[in-house]
């Protein structure tokens, strides 16, 4: 028997068998299942190709119509199993054997359920899966072919809804809708659309406090209760010490990249997060070796979980944070002591010194993308030379030096 259309007849002779891979009209306007396993084929089939959403509509609306006597809602579950593994061109493996214990059936159940989405014209073969071995002879493996399916809808269901097809067969397509179809899709995206109520039950619900209103007068209008949802702080709002333009920024990544390598205890953080927590003593007037040799003196842990952490934390409790608030009681606050000279000095002289040492040098420019790469490509292509040249003495085990003798003749001149 042949693929199948849902379409009135007219005439009341018996039609003539049409030639295969055609639709065969009914002459009591009934659905007619594909059961020869020939017009199964992805080449011979008359029903067009689909994608995950339209093959679901489509056998649900099969399995309502009650095309096939023996679909149900096995069926449908089998059908939203091969849905969920359909890749982007509409196939999919069987998986028989791991399929029937995921949907909790036995194997002639899954076999017979699959035997009817084909019939309905839902599903065609497009590679016969095989017990053949594809390992090679002598491995002691066996791996056979598997069966992959194409997933299809019959002409029946667009002529249902509707669709305009252009083409026949596998590779037919979409086109548009007519007047009818038209309405029907328009109202089925209404319907996708509208959004579900959700309906709790009284024992989930809470009596919730609700704000009073404000009663002005005699008037009826009422206005809400003023302070009851504060304005909500900005999400990203950077504090005024570290807020930088642009080029401030550049330039405060340029000096976090020189001091990070002369402050060991600095050099476990990223640097832009460094560059960041630098950014207040940057717009001091510090330049990048005095902010290196006033965090050489620091005394904190070797190696700190967040060097920024720490640098923020230490500017946080330094005067150019901001100045202290004035006493509420009018007093005076004791201050700090001022450092005497000869502090100043010894300061004045690691500077010169971490001066003398490392002199202060403009960063270098990151060099392009085609430099890295043409970088990264002449070392691997030299590890690849020491590799071939090595001697058998200086291999571990004879298969490494038979890799390495099988990588020079492949070599090329």
């Amino acid at each position: 028997m042949m693929q199948h259309a849902h379409a009135p007849v007219h005439a009341t002779a018996a039609p003539p068998r049409p030639p295969r891979g055609q639709n065969r009209k009914s002459p009591n306007s009934r659905f007619i299942p594909v059961c020869e396993h020939a017009d199964q084929e992805i080449g011979t089939t008359a029903s067009r190709r689909t994608r995950r959403g339209d093959f679901l509509r489509a056998a649900t609306w099969a399995i309502t119509q009650r095309l096939h006597p023996k679909a149900g809602d096995t069926t449908l579950r089998v059908a939203r199993d091969l849905a969920a593994r359909l890749n982007a061109d509409g196939h999919v493996a069987y998986c028989r054997d791991t399929m029937w214990r995921r949907l909790g059936i036995s194997r002639r159940t899954l076999e017979r359920h699959i035997a009817v989405l084909r019939e309905l014209g839902l599903l065609v073969w497009a590679v016969h899966g095989t017990r053949t071995n594809t390992r090679p002879a002598g491995s002691g493996e066996w791996a056979g072919t598997a069966t992959i399916y194409a997933a299809v809808v019959p002409r029946a269901w667009d002529d249902a809804l509707g669709h305009r097809v252009s083409g026949h067969g596998y590779h037919a397509r979409h086109v548009g809708f007519t007047e009818h179809g038209r309405q029907m899709a328009i109202a089925d995206a209404r319907r996708r659309a509208r959004p579900t109520r959700r309906r709790d039950a009284p024992s989930c619900k809470s009596n919730h406090p609700r704000p009073t209103a404000e009663m002005r007068g005699k008037k009826n209008n009422t206005s809400a209760p003023r302070g009851t949802r504060p304005r909500p702080r900005r999400r990203h709002e950077v504090p005024e010490p570290y807020r930088a333009s642009p080029g401030q920024a550049a330039h405060a990544v340029s000096v976090a990249a020189w001091v990070r390598p002369r402050v060991p205890w600095t050099q476990g953080e990223g640097l832009r997060r460094l560059a960041f927590a630098l950014r207040p003593w940057i717009a001091t007037g510090l330049s990048a070796a005095d902010i290196a040799a006033d965090l050489s003196v620091w005394r904190v842990p070797r190696r700190p979980a967040s060097p920024a952490s720490v640098i923020m934390a230490r500017w946080s409790e330094t005067d150019g944070y901001g100045e202290a608030a004035a006493d509420p009681s009018g007093q005076d606050t004791p201050r700090a002591v001022p450092p005497n000279a000869a502090f100043l000095a010894a300061m004045d002289a690691v500077r010169a010194r971490l001066t003398s040492l490392s002199p202060p040098v403009e960063p270098e420019p990151d060099p392009p993308g085609f430099v890295i790469r043409d970088r990264i490509l002449a070392s691997l292509a030299e590890a690849d030379r020491a590799r071939r040249a090595r001697t058998a003495e200086q291999c571990l085990t004879f298969a490494e030096w038979e890799a390495v003798c099988d990588a020079r003749e492949r070599a090329p001149w």
